[in-house]
């Protein structure tokens, strides 16, 4: 007799335990941004906004970041989401989509990377020019197809091609991370 209030609390305390397991199973877990696929209409608005063909094998984080800066205006030495220049947008982005530290120059990542043709440019590689100066002056991340995001003084963050004549006046190394 003694035991039979007992047996009541372990009953409860088997259904209990049970239910608890069974509620933990039965959440769902929401897949981050991203490990979500991404749909063709995403695809195409990015496409659109950067005004270069975007498609799913491409490396959207990198594109995505591009595309949340574009038309960021320049300020030399700055570095904020209301200005920035073109060394401090390339270090963030590479160190956001690609987990990796650069210098805070465009010199010093110049005298840093491993020098590659044109030819041979891939997805993440730097692109160095001397605009106005002896000394190097100015990077873009390559994107691919010719196309490297950067920071104009002008129009702020932007995509443009090496084929362009300005750029390739200018242009005067290519360098690996």
């Amino acid at each position: 007799m003694i035991f039979e209030p007992m047996n009541k609390y372990i009953g409860f305390f088997i259904l209990l335990v049970s239910i608890l397991l069974f509620a933990c199973k039965s959440k769902k877990e929401t897949p981050s941004r991203t490990e979500r696929k991404t749909t063709s209409k995403e695809l195409q608005t990015l496409s659109k906004k950067l005004n270069i063909s975007v498609t799913k094998s491409d490396n959207l984080k990198l594109y995505n970041y591009v595309s949340d800066w574009l038309g960021t205006p320049h300020k030399l030495g700055s570095c904020t989401k209301s200005a920035i220049d073109c060394s401090c947008f390339i270090q963030g982005l590479v160190e956001h989509v690609y987990n990796q530290k650069l210098p805070r120059t465009a010199a010093e990542m110049h005298k840093q990377s491993k020098k590659v043709s044109t030819g041979s440019l891939k997805e993440g590689d730097l692109v160095f020019f001397k605009i106005n100066a002896s000394k190097i002056s100015h990077v873009g991340l390559y994107l691919k197809q010719g196309w490297f995001a950067h920071v104009s003084t002008t129009k702020g963050v932007m995509i443009n091609n090496l084929e362009e004549e300005y750029y390739q006046k200018h242009l005067v190394s290519c360098g690996r991370r």
